[in-house]
């Protein structure tokens, strides 16, 4: 349970936007209108909560600017990056970095409670008390009530003194170690503006507040705060941003009717209102037998956009519930159906081929012995291996062999432009983790430790959450819900909407049962609540447990579809299946949520029938149906029955003309297929 006894006062104004994309973005408009009648544009600073927002707000206030100028947008994030750049001697370490020293760190680390002892056995507990520290460091909490998280903290501490002894810092310590510059004597030499607009104020953290206040200074200060919108401040915080804060002035900006159905929808998942039928854009439901079924309409669906003369792959969002595997599986569901992807939260270093060819070659690097050369992998040429092992640097070493072999050339030989640039940073990702190896203390300068490193990078990239906003290569964007707040597609899919995901149990870490993590007063995410907290924080109200702590996660899980939905322009897709991934085939049930606006929203609609738009659709069609038409054949010979290919046939023509456009993998799938059908014709009559 949050404490609101201490509020921040800041000296400018605050401006309350009702929900909506739409009403957000006009409010600021006016907000950054009116600034800039007192200032310069390069002297108004536009500071957005989150790092993937700032291109969303830097095209809509740029409207407002003449010709070629461009608003001076930044991140939280960002902004203190470049403090600390200027300032600070330190190397501010990548996510894989950090997790590669905090997992050397924590490997002889003695801990002091039994509990965090026998835990630190377990296989993922590197993970688990990584994704913990990592939440304590971004809010600089401090525990004291719980042993186990006075326990975790003192080992964070003591990593942030480890790190600064050898000259870095990780970006969890961003915000602060910038505070405590805009605090002091160095402020002026980094503050180079006149007047700061903040949006999405409903997303900043205590520790952000606190750095909005000292960067904004005497400066004309005007926050933007969206209503019951906060899906990254409420993890950790109840009630509206408003209770933690005071302004001299304060404004309520006007409501805009939704203009489209998918920000009507929206609206509903957000507020419960049911407004009038916008009627643009459309809000479709698809339904599928199982969770595969569901990706490759999904990919269907999407080639079908695309094939459009004025779409692009990135005018296209699929978003998920959670980071990590999820996003993952569903990332490698379109690539396999031939859709490039981008991701703000993952990387491809896990699935990146390069990556594993140039893993392959380091495992045969670090084995001493010519018994401990691995087994399997790709052949590799052992005596370019061993002029690499004479090198005396491993970051010479591994470019040499990247070159020598031939990698660069058979990344562009055959992966698209635009998988290739990806495997082309993720190759360049592991030349600066071996030029970190030799630049470092930490750890010894040999390819076994260079082998630890990436076999862990390489392992854990579906976990890579990323802290910062990354170069987009152009493919449909895929990520959770909380990464798309505020950014607009003109189709958004959001999958898994059943009942076991949205809202699904509470979940906050696998360290500690959900229980006992319910009651922990001083846990850094929301726990201890009662029923005025829940009714402070949503105005929605669903069928969920009379437990404060169920209903205030069952409210959340439907705020990030509010927040999902919000992102669609024109049309909105609506995904589930109707059948678990388990042995026993359990039905999934829908989302109470989809189920609601299904009976309250007239314009939410069933998908059309599955459109066969793919080459890879195409097959997967084309083979189940014959398949079906060889088990009517097995069935007619033991059942003395006349079946007919007729319908087959029939079904077969509608998509020869994707064939024909295939070339010779077409031609390939054809002599396939009419193999299978000729078969089938030779044990009936037509």
């Amino acid at each position: 349970m949050s404490d609101h006894s201490s509020r921040r006062r800041f000296d400018g104004t605050l401006v309350t936007a009702p929900f909506g994309g739409e009403n957000v973005e006009r409010i600021a408009r006016e907000e950054y209108r009116t600034l800039l009648d007192g200032h310069d544009s390069e002297d108004v600073l536009v500071v957005t909560g989150a790092p993937t927002s700032t291109d969303t707000f830097r095209e809509t206030l740029g409207a407002e600017l003449p010709g070629a100028a461009t608003p001076y947008v930044t991140s939280l994030v960002v902004h203190a990056t470049d403090v600390l750049n200027q300032t600070d001697d330190r190397v501010i370490l990548s996510d894989a970095l950090r997790r590669e020293l905090l997992h050397r760190f924590l490997a002889d680390y003695e801990w002091e409670t039994e509990y965090l002892q026998r835990a630190s056995a377990q296989p993922s507990f590197s993970e688990d008390v990584d994704a913990m520290m990592g939440t304590i460091s971004w809010q600089t909490v401090t525990p004291e009530e719980t042993p186990e998280l006075r326990d975790i903290t003192a080992a964070l501490d003591a990593f942030h003194e480890w790190l600064t002894e050898h000259g870095h810092m990780e970006r969890g310590q961003l915000i602060a170690e910038s505070l405590s510059v805009l605090s002091g004597e160095a402020r002026d030499d980094v503050v180079d503006f006149e007047a700061v607009l903040a949006v999405e104020f409903e997303e900043f953290f205590p520790l952000d507040r606190a750095y909005l206040d000292a960067l904004a200074g005497d400066c004309e200060l005007v926050c933007i705060t969206e209503e019951n919108a906060s899906v990254r401040r409420t993890w950790i915080e109840t009630g509206p941003v408003t209770d933690y804060v005071s302004f001299s002035e304060t404004r309520h900006g006007t409501a805009g009717a939704p203009s489209t159905r998918p920000a009507a929808t929206a609206a509903y998942f957000a507020e419960e209102t049911v407004p009038e039928d916008p009627g643009a854009g459309s809000v479709s439901v698809l339904a599928t037998d199982s969770s595969d079924e569901q990706l490759a309409e999904i990919a269907n669906e999407i080639e079908d956009l695309v094939a459009q003369t004025d779409w692009n792959d990135d005018d296209v969002a699929v978003a998920t519930k959670q980071s990590g595997s999820s996003v993952t599986d569903t990332i490698e569901a379109l690539e396999r159906a031939g859709i490039p992807t981008e991701s703000m939260t993952v990387t491809g270093f896990g699935d990146d081929p390069a990556i594993r060819e140039l893993l392959a070659a380091v495992r045969h690097l670090a084995a001493e012995e010519e018994d401990e050369v691995p087994d399997h992998g790709p052949d590799l040429n052992t005596e370019r291996l061993d002029r690499v092992r004479g090198m005396d640097s491993l970051e010479e070493g591994v470019r040499w062999w990247a070159t020598d072999s031939g990698l660069k050339e058979r990344i562009a030989e055959r992966a698209s432009p635009l998988d290739a640039r990806s495997q082309f940073g993720n190759v360049r990702r592991a030349f600066r983790m071996a030029e970190f190896l030799e630049e470092t203390e930490f750890a010894d300068a040999t390819w076994e430790s260079f082998e630890e490193m990436l076999e862990r990078a390489h392992e854990y990239a579906p976990q890579q959450n990323q802290t910062s906003a990354t170069d987009l290569n152009g493919g449909v964007r895929v990520d959770h819900l909380q990464a798309i707040k505020n950014e607009s597609f003109r189709a958004v899919f959001l999958v898994n909407l059943v009942d076991s995901e949205y809202p699904g149990d509470p979940f906050l870490t696998r360290l500690f049962p959900t229980e006992r993590v319910a009651s922990m007063p001083d846990y850094p995410g929301v726990t201890e609540l009662d029923e005025l907290d829940v009714d402070a924080t949503f105005s929605t109200t669903s069928t969920a447990s009379s437990r404060p702590f169920v209903r205030y996660h069952t409210e959340h899980a439907r705020r990030r579809l509010a927040i999902g939905a919000g992102a669609a322009d024109e049309h909105l897709y609506c995904c589930l299946y109707e059948y678990e991934d388990t042995a026993l085939e359990e039905r999934a049930q829908a989302s109470r949520f989809l189920t609601a606006v299904y009976d309250r929203l007239p314009w939410v609609t069933e998908s059309d029938g599955p459109h066969i738009t793919s080459e890879q659709a195409a097959e997967d069609f084309l083979l189940s149906r014959v398949d079906d038409a060889l088990a009517a054949v097995r069935r007619a010979n033991s059942q003395e029955v006349t079946v007919s290919l007729n319908e087959v046939e029939a079904e077969l023509s509608e998509i020869q003309d994707l064939l024909d456009k295939s070339g010779a993998r077409g031609e390939e799938l054809r002599k396939a297929l009419r193999a299978r059908v000729e078969f089938a014709n030779g044990e009936v009559r037509r």
